[in-house]
């Protein structure tokens, strides 16, 4: 069996993708969790209100100013969402003007602990993450794509 090396990582030949053992079941049902969590979080405002809501933050007009550059629809939208999928209690006061406040639900609270946990990850992390990116740019600017040599399995 033969591989092709991008930049030390072997990826093997099409021919020999008959070889290559299937992903397991419990592998799936785990990407595909991931996926749905992913899925809930998916937009660019809705980590944001949830992380601000958390600290307290609960107003409309409080929440919009905690976001600027985001519009009041966007804004709306995205609490709909977050809403809708349960992360999210919408309360109407019925007072002139009306007032509508925000606030996690348990459901929501749950999120914020892998939140968190993410942005520790961030934290640690990040460096490398810089460095393998501008090691990425150098290598694929200098050869106009990425870099892919040719070695046997045994190599």
């Amino acid at each position: 069996m033969s591989a092709i090396s991008h930049d030390g990582v072997a990826v093997l030949r099409k021919s020999d993708l008959s070889k290559v053992p299937r992903p397991c079941r419990s592998d799936l049902d785990l990407i595909e969790r991931v996926d749905q969590a992913l899925d809930v979080l998916h937009g660019k405002w809705k980590v944001h209100l949830l992380f601000f809501m958390a600290r307290g933050v609960r107003r409309h007009g409080r929440l919009l100013a905690c976001l600027p550059g985001v519009s009041k629809k966007v804004m709306t939208d995205t609490l709909r969402a977050l809403e809708r999928d349960g992360l999210v209690a919408r309360r109407i006061f019925a007072e002139v003007p009306v007032r509508v406040e925000y606030s996690l639900t348990p459901l929501g609270w749950t999120i914020t602990e892998p939140l968190i946990a993410l942005s520790e990850w961030g934290e640690i992390h990040s460096r490398e993450v810089t460095e393998a990116r501008a090691q990425y740019r150098n290598d694929t600017s200098s050869l106009g794509g990425p870099r892919i040599t040719q070695r046997s399995a045994a190599a």
